[in-house]
């Protein structure tokens, strides 16, 4: 499956890429890319969103959740509480991260016929692997 992490929606934009988010997004994009979890998804894009919730509330940054099985792909933007990610040390910032691309797959798992319990276990394995805290 290809997995595709982007930078999060709104807080990129003001404060960056952190280096450390970036790098454990694609080493679990590599880690599942030889898995398959699905007959008629070949591809999920997950776009974590974290913006003010003023910002949230007035409309802006709206989450989506996608399946276009005629291209066989997904796309999930969820949120992430914005003032809890920017007071976060690295490795919290990790964990809301791994917990949104969760939640982004089980969103999409009913509709797109995932197995989203065999990418649960392989998530949890490579954050094992990888001393990533997961929520």
């Amino acid at each position: 499956m290809v997995l595709n992490i982007n930078s999060p929606a709104y807080y990129t934009n003001i404060y960056g890429i952190d280096d450390e988010v970036y790098w454990m997004c694609r080493e679990l994009s590599d880690f599942v890319k030889e898995k398959k979890y699905s007959n008629i998804i070949d591809i999920v894009g997950v776009v974590p969103i974290i913006a003010p919730k003023n910002d949230i509330d007035k409309g802006l940054w709206k989450e989506v959740k996608k399946c276009d099985l005629k291209f066989r792909v997904a796309t999930v933007s969820l949120h992430i509480s914005f003032d809890e990610y920017i007071q976060s040390d690295i490795k919290k910032k990790k964990s809301l991260i791994i917990d949104n691309i969760l939640k982004s797959v089980k969103v999409i798992s009913k509709k797109g016929q995932f197995n989203f319990d065999d990418f649960k276990e392989d998530v949890i394995n490579f954050c094992e692997m990888n001393w990533v805290k997961h929520l």
